[in-house]
């Protein structure tokens, strides 16, 4: 269930089901996309998960938009600007309550 998955907690079964993908050959890149979806999220907000307790739906929930576009977008070329948009609004919406404004120069470990 959806609600009960917290962004640390995103793995390659629940993302594939998410993605309704149902075969194998994509599994090593959906991983690095999740992986990716998490740094990106904790960079924009300027905070690591763990400064979150209990951690927001959202951002599972945002992660999985990422990934989505991602895996749907694979190939290298300009998005329509309507789903670049779309993306934003959707993930600026969900994230902007938590984001640390203050700190431009937030990095995540890698």
């Amino acid at each position: 269930m959806l609600s009960n998955v917290k962004i640390t907690e995103l793995d390659l079964d629940f993302v594939k089901n998410y993605l309704k993908v149902d075969h194998d050959a994509d599994d090593a890149l959906i991983s690095m996309m999740i992986i990716s979806a998490q740094n990106y999220i904790q960079t924009y907000l300027n905070k690591k998960f763990d400064e979150f307790d209990p951690l927001p739906a959202e951002f599972t929930i945002a992660a999985l938009s990422l990934i989505s576009q991602w895996y749907e977008h694979r190939e290298i070329q300009t998005a329509s600007i309507s789903s670049k948009s779309e993306l934003s609004y959707v993930f600026s919406g969900l994230l902007d309550v938590y984001r640390n404004w203050n700190d431009e120069s937030y990095e995540v470990d890698a």
